[in-house]
């Protein structure tokens, strides 16, 4: 019979071999260019906290790559705040970072040809390039849509390798109707309940039959695209407590009526660290959420790169095992694999979580000591974003831990 101390160590061995798994799974895919589109039926369900997670665990776990997040929300774009953007209306405006229309203006007018122009005309935050949401003075007057992203996006893929896109709730407003078309993979936002369930199908319907504007219908290869997304979408329940009944209920209904042999169903918990308008911070995140996070965002790179496969008519005969490897195909239903095993916290083999894989947001570099923060000539904060493996029992004290880091100093 084991003892308690051995339990705990025996799972708390497994919960860093399954985190590691998730992030060799997420560092796999060989993107060459990953447009992402986050969106939901109605508000409040967590969109944002999705855009902005995603954008910065695919910074910090594939440094090579550069991450965009574009916020294409007219409603609510909050992206910027919560990834720890400084209140655009405090700046003047010639210090404020490029906004979505902004930037579309900057390109149109050649200001844009380089990586280096990008850089500079941006906010960095946590690794992430951020093409803030306008805001509603910026939006009156400047119509932006199809046409418009389209040109965004050429310029944004020829930077970058994943490209999300933070969408609104408006089903058919150009806008989010063109981060769908001319995008790899689409992640539903909901919430387990009544409401949640209905705005699956509502939303997934009529995308289906969606067939365009009046002066300009889609094509039929736009419609199948569009079918694409809607078969192989991400859903993903957030704010999810599995300790309500009722919230468990609902999940286990969408899981049995939308998730599919392509379709996926994934419920990340709530946790008060990603509460609305507060900065996201990673190493603030509990284990169990963050962990949730990790599996949400492989499943969603998985689905990207296999959008990328078929669009270069590349065979799909193997799939990533999570551990690095490659394996024989199988059908993916990577949402069906448990979170590692964690012990209740009043159990006697609770012990602090202290994976050897952890997400930690590292310091910011020094600013200069002439700058006042809310002055005009103050830098935005640019934190780099660290993995950092924890030292184990059985690790020399003189080693140091293997340090991956982002960021733009």
């Amino acid at each position: 019979m084991l003892t308690a101390g051995r339990r705990e160590r025996a799972r708390r061995e497994t919960a860093a071999k399954w985190r590691r798994q998730r992030i060799a799974g997420i560092r796999q895919p060989s993107l060459k260019s990953g447009v992402i589109t986050v969106g939901s039926g109605f508000g409040g369900t967590g969109k944002t906290d999705v855009a902005v997670t995603l954008a910065a665990i695919f910074a910090a776990t594939r440094p090579a790559d550069r991450v965009i997040l574009a916020d294409t929300n007219d409603d609510m774009p909050h992206g910027y705040s919560r990834l720890g953007g400084a209140p655009v209306e405090r700046l003047p405006r010639h210090r404020r970072p490029l906004s979505i229309r902004g930037f579309h203006q900057a390109c149109v007018e050649d200001r844009i040809k380089v990586y280096a122009d990008l850089r500079d005309a941006v906010a960095w935050l946590q690794g992430v390039a951020v093409i803030r949401g306008d805001t509603a003075d910026e939006c009156a007057g400047a119509d932006f849509g199809e046409r418009e992203y389209l040109t965004v996006l050429g310029f944004l893929q020829c930077m970058s390798n994943i490209v999300i896109n933070d969408g609104g709730t408006g089903l058919f407003a150009k806008l989010q109707v063109a981060t769908l078309l001319h995008g790899d993979k689409y992640v539903f936002v909901t919430e387990a309940s009544q409401l949640g369930f209905w705005s699956i199908g509502q939303v997934f319907s009529r995308y289906r039959h969606y067939e365009g504007e009046k002066e300009r219908s889609l094509t039929e290869q736009e419609m199948k695209h569009l079918n694409g997304l809607m078969d192989e979408a991400t859903v993903v329940v957030d704010k999810f407590a599995e300790s309500d009944p009722e919230q468990a209920r609902w999940l286990a209904q969408i899981r049995e009526s939308f998730e599919g042999p392509h379709v996926s169903v994934v419920a990340t918990p709530w946790d008060q660290s990603l509460a609305n308008r507060v900065p996201l911070d990673l190493g603030a995140v509990a284990g169990p959420t963050l962990d949730a996070k990790l599996a949400m965002a492989e499943v969603v790179l998985r689905g990207v790169d296999r959008a990328y496969r078929r669009r270069q008519g590349l065979p799909e005969q193997t799939e990533y095992s999570g551990n690095g490897e490659r394996g024989p195909a199988e059908p993916p239903r990577w949402l069906s694999e448990p979170l590692p095993p964690a012990a209740a916290p009043d159990s006697p083999d609770a012990e602090p979580d202290t994976p050897d894989v952890r997400i930690i947001p590292a310091q910011p570099a020094a600013h200069s000591p002439d700058a006042v923060p809310d002055s005009p000539d103050a830098e935005p904060d640019i934190p780099y974003v660290r993995i950092i493996p924890a030292r184990t029992e059985s690790d020399s004290t003189d080693t140091e831990p293997t340090v991956l880091q982002t960021g733009t100093a």
